[in-house]
């Protein structure tokens, strides 16, 4: 009797044994579906808001690119599984953006968002032809065959604004006394410059830490000469 069960316990391990290898071999032989991508376009977009009409020397800009790429989903044997299309927007990241005007032309980077800010009071744009400036185009190349622009127009009341404002934030300081300076803030002021009013006060308390009597006379013509 026990050579029988010997014999029987035998083949059933054989058995076993067989029977995983072959399940072994059969989960070798899976073979996951390929996916294969196409890229069939590719665009920028600059994004200036609704309005291309600039009442203010600021505007902040967003900057995106898009690719559109066709997927097919590939069987074992290459047979085609499925296919669709996909869109895949990303920011413009730490990539220039030219600003043209005329014969006057710069460039402005954006930052990790796509994001990147035209102040037109900058130092970089002063020698700007304030009386001739009617548009600024700004323009995004990612390739010989992909670029965008945009153009925003510059109006009269603008110009004019801009005009003042850059004689009241760079013309000589040390030529004027403290009511000449608390009359440049107030007048940035004025012209809705808020920015660039309080970076003025700023600058011009900094300057005067060394002179406390002066910085003193400062503040107290701000205090005569209140903002609107």
């Amino acid at each position: 009797m026990l050579p029988t069960l010997n014999s029987r316990w035998t083949w059933l391990c054989a058995s076993l044994l067989l029977a995983g290898c072959s399940t072994s071999g059969t989960l070798q032989e899976v073979v996951a579906p390929r996916i294969e991508r196409e890229l069939l376009s590719q665009n920028v977009h600059i994004d200036v808001g609704d309005n291309l009409v600039m009442s203010q020397p600021h505007r902040s800009l967003r900057v995106t690119e898009q690719f559109l790429y066709r997927v097919t989903e590939l069987g074992p044997k290459g047979e085609q599984l499925s296919q669709r299309d996909e869109y895949q927007t990303l920011p413009w990241s730490n990539r220039p953006v030219q600003v043209i005007a005329g014969t006057f032309a710069t460039e402005l980077q954006t930052d990790l968002d796509g994001l990147v800010r035209l102040n037109l009071l900058n130092d970089g744009f002063i020698e700007l032809d304030y009386d001739n400036l009617r548009a600024i185009q700004l323009v995004v190349t990612a390739s010989a065959g992909v670029r965008s622009e945009v153009n925003l127009l510059i109006p009269r009341e603008l110009r004019g604004k801009l005009h003042e404002a850059v004689a009241l934030i760079y013309d000589n300081l040390e030529e004027d006394d403290v009511d000449q300076w608390a009359y440049r803030v107030q007048r940035l002021a004025e012209l809705n410059l808020e920015e660039e009013s309080n970076q003025l006060e700023n600058m011009l308390i900094l300057l005067t830490t060394g002179d406390p009597q002066l910085q003193g006379e400062f503040i107290h013509a701000l205090e005569i000469n209140q903002r609107p």
